[in-house]
């Protein structure tokens, strides 16, 4: 199969979003408070994904995700180094590379700007609601830096679409108490009206998102997967702020212009298809590989991890549905039941799995779902092994290859050709 580069300039056919130039300026702001921190006298909360970062802001406490800081050091290419950095002081391999890069980071002293990296933390904050590293990584953490460590207990649900009213209970249980150590971590006691008021604008900018992930039904899709990874800044590491709901109300305008304008990523889109589930941050151009043969990526699970509606009238309530509404609590078949929706609603051709050697707690259920994709709904699929941070070990020759072979799979599937009779 030729690629059809030779057509398309990369501007041409990247069609990225002008809006997302601003999260530069929103990087630098983050990362300027961050390293002030200190100095102001504002706590610094290193915390897991899926902790409650709306409760950290009501505190007037600065967070810190270490996964987002590897992912920001792969892009920048020091994740490898880092990787191995901790991997000399014992650190297995197999470990996931969010914490092996981090580990790195913090024992050369070295971060993603190359400077020392971020500040250590007042505070650690742990939930078990998201992954089986977590715990440990964070103790590990916590008899480094000699802190004190917040862990949030999370009854584990299969079916997240129909949660059991006491796991609710105890869950917003579990964050009335750790909004009281955090008081006493802390020295500062929480102002209800400020966690309202965090709340409300967390609500505010994921109902933003879900209107932009809606969008992306239209045909041609108005927005890369790229945009859609590099624009989930703000809705992870800024929820609750007022930049947020700004950013992401002028993002919604701008995608809501192209879809009127019929203005799509890739200008001949000819397959649509769905991503799962990690970025490769070490190689993020990948994605758009598949735009030389027309294919636009339309929709993902991973995007819509991070928003969740919330309900400042009943915080811990809202709070506690929100976090144990995580997509990756399902069972497999409640993934398949996610994805069979996206298909049609979507008008999705093919799903492409990256099976990610970081982690197969959130990648194992990949073969079963695209196996029950392909027997209900004759969907093709694409899977290839890589790493979300560590580039080691990642064919790129190879992966492309497999890429061009599903292009003709699905070719052959949407445009069969026909046979010319005498």
């Amino acid at each position: 199969m030729n690629s059809r580069q030779d057509k398309q300039t990369d501007k041409e056919r990247a069609g990225r979003l002008t809006a997302s130039a601003e999260l530069s300026t929103l990087n630098e702001k983050y990362y300027r408070d961050l390293a002030s921190a200190k100095v102001e006298g504002r706590p610094v909360v290193w915390l897991t994904s899926l902790a409650p970062i709306e409760i950290v802001y009501a505190f007037d406490s600065i967070p810190f995700f270490p996964e987002n800081y590897a992912a920001l050091c792969s892009s920048r290419k020091v994740a490898s180094e880092l990787c191995q950095a901790a991997e000399s002081r014992g650190y297995s391999q197999d470990l996931c590379a969010y914490a092996r890069c981090m580990f790195g980071s913090i024992f050369e002293k070295r971060g993603a700007f190359g400077d020392q990296g971020p500040p250590s933390p007042d505070v650690l904050l742990a939930t078990e609601g998201a992954c089986t590293t977590h715990i440990k990584w964070w103790e590990a953490l916590q008899r480094h830096f000699k802190c004190p460590l917040v862990i949030i207990d999370v009854a584990y649900t299969v079916d997240s679409e129909s949660l059991a009213a006491h796991h609710k209970a105890y869950l917003a249980a579990q964050l009335r108490e750790m909004t009281l150590l955090m008081e006493k971590h802390t020295g500062r006691k929480l102002d209800m009206a400020k966690l309202r008021e965090v709340i409300s604008l967390a609500d505010r900018a994921s109902l933003l998102w879900d209107e932009i992930d809606d969008l992306r039904k239209a045909v041609p899709t108005p927005v890369s997967q790229i945009d859609v990874f590099t624009c989930l800044f703000p809705l992870v590491t800024l929820r609750g702020m007022p930049e947020a709901v700004d950013f992401y109300e002028e993002l919604r305008d701008e995608v809501k212009e192209r879809v009127n304008k019929g203005i799509g990523f890739v200008p001949d889109e000819r397959f649509r298809l769905i991503w799962d589930l990690f970025p490769i941050y070490h190689n993020m151009k990948l994605l758009n590989y598949f735009a030389e043969f027309g294919a636009a990526f339309v929709t993902d699970l991973y995007g819509n991890a991070f928003s969740g509606r919330l309900n400042p009238s009943d915080p811990f309530g809202s709070l506690a549905e929100r976090y144990l509404s995580f997509f990756n609590r399902s069972a497999s078949w409640g993934k398949a039941e996610m994805y069979k929706k996206r298909v049609r609603d979507y008008s999705v051709d093919g799903i492409v799995f990256h099976s990610n050697r970081s982690c197969r707690f959130c990648t194992a259920y990949q073969r079963e779902v695209g196996h029950i994709l392909k027997e209900e709904l004759g969907l093709p699929s694409l899977m290839f092994e890589a790493d979300m941070v560590d580039p080691r070990g990642f064919d790129a020759v190879d992966v492309k290859d497999r890429i061009q072979s599903f292009i003709e799979m699905l070719e052959a599937r949407k445009y069969p050709k026909i046979e010319k009779t005498r």
